[in-house]
């Protein structure tokens, strides 16, 4: 996983819906092919990302539900 592959990512979610951003556990370990420690490394640059944003970070049941940013 590179910076360049979460950047891109995150753009491509924002492009999708910038007041909800949805990532779950297929899209992100079965999809993308992540390890469980990219996926957490995914997160918590995602998780920094959008709290200086101004976004409401929640973490669900992830292997469920998945994870959630949700703009204020």
């Amino acid at each position: 996983m590179t910076t360049e592959f979460v950047t891109n990512y995150i753009d491509k979610k924002l492009n999708e819906n910038d007041n909800f951003i949805r990532y779950t556990f297929y899209e992100l370990r079965v999809k993308n092919n992540l390890s469980e420690e990219e996926v957490d490394e995914f997160l918590r640059i995602n998780r920094d990302y959008f709290e200086n944003k101004g976004y409401k970070v929640y973490f669900t049941n992830e292997e469920i539900i998945g994870y959630h940013f949700y703009k204020i």
